[in-house]
């Protein structure tokens, strides 16, 4: 067995991303996924045994590099509204200059491809977010409802403000980062 080159590897979840975001995850075999790495489809199979395993690889990826992304440069310390909107701007940032890797995620999250181990993964590295939100409904800083709602309003005006951004239907402004930040906010707290 040839040793695995980081390099190819890199290029794999790249063209991984950029495939699923041009086209859709369900149509993508492994062939596609090859040539547009640059590689032969048997050298890709050296790493991947088949699709699945190739997409939570690309996920796990992914959804670390995110969650890590989103919380560095939040200061612990600050009020929860800073550390929050701290947050939300680091993910908008996030989904504005990597949107083939969130376009992957948010489709590979929903499919029946992902593996019960992947979900695990997600929910474990996600947790110190999780934790700001129950310190914020512990404080009753944030409205007790249950955290699917609040993840989805939090998640969804990111989305949207992004959606928005790209499509040059408002400017990345503070400001206009500012009024969006405000409309969700508002729909979080007590």
């Amino acid at each position: 067995m040839r040793p695995k080159d980081e390099k190819k590897l890199e290029a794999v979840i790249a063209a991984t991303c950029r495939l699923v975001a041009e086209r859709g995850l369900f149509d993508l075999a492994l062939t596609d996924i090859a040539k547009a790495a640059g590689i032969g489809t048997s050298t890709l199979y050296v790493y991947f045994a088949h699709r699945e395993a190739l997409f939570n690889e690309v996920y796990r990826r992914a959804k670390l590099e995110a969650v890590a992304f989103y919380g560095d440069q939040i200061d612990p310390t600050a009020p929860l509204k800073a550390r929050v909107r701290g947050v939300w701007n680091r993910m908008l940032d996030h989904r504005l200059h990597r949107h083939d890797q969130v376009t992957f995620m948010e489709q590979f999250i929903s499919s029946p491809l992902i593996s019960e181990e992947s979900r695990a993964y997600s929910e474990r590295i996600s947790q110190g977010l999780m934790q700001m939100v129950a310190e914020g409904q512990e404080t009753e800083i944030l409205k007790g409802v249950p955290l699917p709602f609040l993840t989805s309003t939090f998640i969804g005006s990111v989305r949207e403000t992004a959606r928005m951004i790209r499509a040059g239907v408002i400017t990345d402004s503070e400001d206009s980062r500012g009024v969006a930040f405000q409309l969700c906010w508002d729909a979080l707290r007590s």
